[in-house]
């Protein structure tokens, strides 16, 4: 990551969870919300406006997000690497997450041209002073639901696919891997494992680096009575969503490894390269932290197909290369017709 970093929430579950890692991590963070009634706590945020609609469905709120392209192009100015925090479990995240990703790297492209041939448009909405000189590097991190959420299930995995190519890199946690693994938990307690592997996750990014595309994690729970155990629940969840041999690079995350013996972390470990060596191509890496937990997260790059790509079944059955597709996700725009009626 480079320097400024900005942390991007995106919905409930960002405007909530980016302001408490911003603190913990000293840097900048903004909030693009559909919430009216959202407290900013003095944080930049862009309120999607729906006007008269009370509860509209995720197209319609990606229609009216476009006419604040603008305000949050420039929440991003100036920035070199900006985290994005999105639940794709969730109506505003499946919205937003796809769009804002799209925007920032067109906005990128637009910055690099302006910047190689020296000129700038009018026509965008940045002052010349505000183009940075190098482009944004965009890591998302991002929440897929449960399989019960039978209506969210296909959006959430078109707009993953759609940040998967807007973004340097992708984190990805599995709820319905989560509950599968752990049937006892209660859906809220699911939700606040999720939450709690990302604050670990981004806070500990300054300590490591990963690489891009597609990332697993895998969450272990603070309360097994061993580190064994936690890891256990942290691999049980990645093979969940994909197999071992397509995972090409593992970071080991401990957080409160202070508390672990040495014998204890010298056989975690090495269980962890024994199950996903390959070529040397897997790598493992550990992190420790002094947290008020102890439990074990584990982050895969995977350089193959995982769960997510069935939640699009077409997908399953056509070629990428006969699949007619739009740079922009669907929309509901509204019409006004005048439309005389004729009796």
């Amino acid at each position: 990551m480079r320097n400024p970093i900005l942390l991007l929430g995106v919905g409930g579950l960002g405007s909530r969870l980016a302001p408490r890692i911003a603190n913990e991590l000293g840097c900048a963070c903004s909030i693009v919300t559909d919430d009216e009634k959202f407290e900013t706590g003095g944080y930049p945020t862009v309120l999607i406006n729906t006007e008269s609609w009370v509860n509209p469905s995720g197209r319609k709120l990606r229609f009216y997000a476009q006419a604040s392209l603008d305000k949050i192009r420039s929440l991003v100015a100036g920035f070199n690497t900006v985290l994005i925090i999105g639940n794709l479990a969730g109506k505003a995240g499946i919205a937003l997450c796809p769009i804002i990703c799209n925007n920032i790297k067109n906005q990128r492209i637009f910055t690099s041209h302006q910047v190689g041939e020296g000129s700038y448009s009018s026509t965008d909405s940045l002052p010349p002073q505000s183009i940075p000189t190098s482009h944004i590097d965009v890591i998302s991190f991002v929440i897929m639901p449960f399989k019960f959420e039978k209506n969210r299930i296909f959006d959430a995995g078109i707009c993953l696919r759609r940040l998967r190519e807007s973004s340097d890199a992708v984190v990805v946690i599995d709820n319905d891997a989560l509950l599968d693994n752990n049937p006892d938990l209660t859906i809220s307690q699911c939700y606040d494992l999720a939450n709690q592997a990302i604050f670990d996750t981004i806070s500990s990014l300054y300590q490591t680096e990963f690489h891009g595309d597609l990332n697993l994690l895998g969450v272990g729970r603070p309360d097994r009575e061993s580190v064994s155990a936690s890891a256990l629940d942290s691999l049980a969840m990645l093979l969940d969503s994909a197999d071992a041999d397509s995972v090409k690079r593992t970071l080991v995350y401990v957080m409160g490894g202070d508390r672990v013996s040495v014998g204890a972390m010298n056989g975690l470990i090495n269980t962890v390269q024994t199950i996903f060596k390959k070529d040397n191509l897997s790598d493992v890496n550990l992190m420790i932290s002094n947290s008020g937990h102890i439990n074990v997260h584990l982050l895969a790059s995977v350089i193959s197909r995982t769960k997510f790509d069935s939640y699009d079944p077409l997908s399953e059955i056509i070629p990428s290369k006969n699949i007619l597709d739009w740079e922009e996700l669907d929309c509901s725009p509204e019409f006004s017709l005048d439309i005389r009626s004729v009796e």
